[in-house]
């Protein structure tokens, strides 16, 4: 077969396209599932014997719902109600693990049973604890060993299976504990509904709502609020996935358009001898769909193996299964061949477009014609070695913006990361505070939770001059997708924050003040109500601050935010203000020190303290190190094929006296030039995609992009990284050339 022999006649090039590719398909397989278990993960459905699953209305997502833990004995009580079971479920930060699952079941329930003991017993009283067996495993944790959950002491009784790999990545303790543990007091977060007989199931379903018209009742499979919020998720790693294979795609088209180039006379003859341009484009074609199918397949291998090492770490094992979904086996092969048609395409149509007598001629020393532009950039490529990137300018272009794509997500991600670094860190300070306190071990700031008696202490300090309390909460309101709820105490300074432009300050229960872009989407002035959380709100006024988390949301008394969020006589974050507020470093670690229960950093310093944020760090890090990958492929292809089909031309220069040393420094200059103009490019288009992110319906508002010198610098010494990975190799290949074998080769 033509195309095969065509592609085992540069087998290394054709190797380093396939990986290119590979990488490509593993990246989109790999991160498309870890997004999709993420959305398993903080997703909640009846399993076992239950049969309905009530939860709270406006919560975002089940988990994070809080419920009476009353409403169950009533519930229990509605005809055809079997029994009722209670849950509460925390998410913790492990040194391990940011993300640990721990449930709080009532060990005389049914929903117990669903936990496959595979080793051990199920728990029975307080202070028990079952883990889960993959986390048993990860953790190297046995049947009657201790584990600790929030500071407190469990003796693992048991060891648990449940097929899901969220859960069995955490582990379960009796309801009383997690309701202490994670300050849940008579509060659960759903309630399990077995019935005596099924088919009542719409009857009892109606009965709920009815009497509790803030709770939602689901069957399993049903659509629930939070079903938006996980499409989010789901779709994040197909999203990130794209661009390595964005970079695979465009490196492939690359060596594809590179092989029309070396291969003009070839083809000038084939045209001569009578082949149709189908012909021609059938063979060109061929090659990228021979590639991306070995690369699809190399990919698809890489991805499988991928996933199941990544399913045994501690911190991503509760996001993968271990296995690849048949609908990512699917999405590999729909990948590689939308890549070969991509990749072989655009070279195919040209080699079709060449005449028979301008292509045989093309090789036998005809002048090159520069595009317009090689021609507008010819001035500024001043040196032998940028000059070199002109000899091909369709060839540098493409793979500059290959790689563009790549730096550019790297840009437009650490921009959103650092917007949401610095808006947070305002959120808290409210421009005032100099001192900032969370909970310590949670594995995010919507789980921080505080003992607002602490802040009366703490007003205590002899260095503190005041202390604004903060109950922080999303709920879910038709028309916002992250409606925040900020409960504050109306005569302390957080409130100064939200200045209002129209109407006044909250002032009694029942009234609420809406942020601006809340109140835009949701076509509601000063003295319309709203609803969420079960309660009715009078709005009395609108404020803007120009943070789109705040002015997205809503600001209630803390008293009934405690109440509609599940958080009685708790706080989310404390605000403090110091009298001297260069003394905040040492009154932080002081506070900390008193309540090791707490983390507390200055204003400028918690975000890098913060579990969520530091996740928020990794999984950037890990973008850079794929795209650092990807790119270090093409670009090692790119330089390869210069050093190629400049065999004859190194053999020159190493004839008339140019050392191995003046050969190398030419190639690697090249790259590196090449890979600092990708980062030029990339910046560009990294802000570009931020500023379409902007405009996106319903989301853009929270996706403030803020861009600092040292990112920049980052991104730089990434491309150098590029320049230095994809130019070493062809470097080398050049300098073991031998002069009379080149000149012989390039003949």
């Amino acid at each position: 077969m033509l195309s095969l022999k065509n592609l085992l006649r540069r087998k290394m090039r054709t190797l380093l396209t396939m990986l290119g590719v590979a990488v490509g398909v593993t990246a989109v397989i790999v991160l498309s599932a870890f997004g999709e278990g993420m959305a398993r993960g903080f997703s909640v459905n009846v399993t076992g014997n239950a049969d309905l699953l009530v939860s709270q209305k406006d919560a975002v997502m089940i988990m994070i719902g809080s419920i009476d833990e009353s409403v169950g004995d009533e519930i229990a009580r509605i005809r055809g109600v079997a029994q009722v079971d209670a849950t509460v479920i925390g998410i913790e930060a492990t040194p391990d693990s940011p993300y640990f699952l721990v449930a709080g079941e009532d060990p005389r329930g049914f929903s117990l049973a669903r936990y496959q003991i595979v080793a051990g017993r199920p728990i029975i009283a307080r202070r028990e604890i079952m883990l889960g067996a993959r986390a048993a495993e990860s953790l190297r944790k046995q049947v009657g060993e201790k584990f600790r959950v929030n500071e407190l002491t469990y003796t693992i009784v048991g060891i648990y299976e449940t097929g899901a790999s969220f859960e069995d990545n955490g582990a379960v303790i009796h309801l009383a504990d997690a309701q202490r543990s994670f300050d849940r007091r008579r509060q659960v977060s759903y309630f399990k509904v077995q019935l005596h007989d099924p088919r009542d199931r719409d009857a009892v379903k109606e009965a709920i709502e009815t009497h509790w018209p803030e709770l939602a009742v689901t069957r399993s499979g049903d659509p629930s609020s939070q079903d938006e919020i996980l499409e989010v998720y789901g779709s994040m790693g197909w999203f990130l996935g794209i661009f390595a294979m964005l970079v695979g795609g465009l490196g492939m088209m690359n060596a594809q358009l590179m092989s029309v180039f070396e291969r003009t006379r070839e083809i000038g003859v084939l045209r001569a001898l009578g082949w149709r341009r189908r012909r021609i484009v059938g063979m060109i074609v061929g090659e990228a769909l021979i590639i991306s199918a070995a690369g699809g397949l190399l990919g698809l291998l890489m991805a499988m193996g991928l996933v199941a090492l990544l399913a045994r770490s501690p911190a991503l094992g509760g996001f993968l299964s271990g296995t690849v979904e048949p609908s990512a086996i699917s999405q590999a092969i729909i990948i590689a061949g939308v890549l070969g048609l991509v990749g072989g395409g655009y070279p195919a149509w040209r080699a079709a477009r060449l005449a028979p007598v301008e292509a045989m001629r093309s090789e036998a020393g005809a002048t090159v014609h520069w595009g317009w532009t090689a021609r507008l950039l010819a001035p500024l490529m001043r040196g032998p070695a940028l000059r070199n990137l002109l000899r091909r300018p369709t060839r540098s272009l493409m793979a500059m913006i290959g790689l563009g794509f790549g730096v550019g997500l790297i840009v437009a991600l650490g921009g959103i990361a650092n917007g949401a670094t610095s808006l947070f860190t305002e959120l808290l300070s409210a421009g005032q505070a100099d001192v900032l306190v969370q909970q310590a071990g949670v594995s995010d700031a919507m789980f921080s939770s505080i003992d607002e008696r602490i802040a009366d202490r703490i007003r205590a300090h002899p260095e503190v001059k005041a202390v604004s309390r903060l109950v922080f909460g999303v709920a879910n309101v038709p028309g916002v997708p992250f409606f925040m709820v900020y409960g504050l105490d109306p005569r302390e300074g957080y409130i100064t924050r939200y200045r209002t432009t129209e109407g006044r300050s909250i002032q009694r229960n029942n009234e609420l003040i809406l942020g601006r872009i809340a109140a835009t989407s949701l076509d509601r002035d000063v003295g319309d109500t709203l609803r969420f959380a079960g309660q009715t709100f009078t709005i009395v006024g609108i404020y803007e601050s120009g943070i789109s988390y705040q002015d997205s949301g809503a600001v209630i008394n803390i008293r009934e935010a405690q109440r509609l969020l599940g958080k009685p006589r708790q706080v989310s974050f404390l605000g403090i203000t110091l009298h001297n507020p260069d003394h905040a470093e040492r009154v932080a670690a002081e506070i900390e020190q008193r309540y090791p229960q707490l983390l507390v950093a200055p204003t400028a310093d918690l975000t890098s303290r913060m579990a969520d944020f530091a996740t928020m760090e990794a999984i950037f890090g890990a973008l850079m190190g794929l795209m650092l990958l990807v790119g270090g492929i093409v670009m090692m292809n790119v330089m390869l094929m210069s050093v190629f089909e400049r065999t004859h031309e190194i053999g020159v220069m190493r004839a008339v006296g140019w050392s191995s040393g003046r050969v190398l420094r030419l190639i690697m200059t090249e790259s590196l030039a090449l890979s600092l103009l990708s980062a030029l490019m990339g910046i560009l288009i990294g802000i570009g995609m931020n500023v379409l992110f902007q405009l996106t319906p319903d989301y853009g508002e929270f996706l403030t992009a803020s861009y600092s010198l040292s990112d920049m610098a980052r991104v730089f010494v990434m491309a150098l990284g590029l320049g230095i990975i994809g130019g070493i190799l062809p470097a080398w290949r050049a300098v073991r050339l031998h002069p009379l074998e080149a000149l012989r080769d390039g003949s």
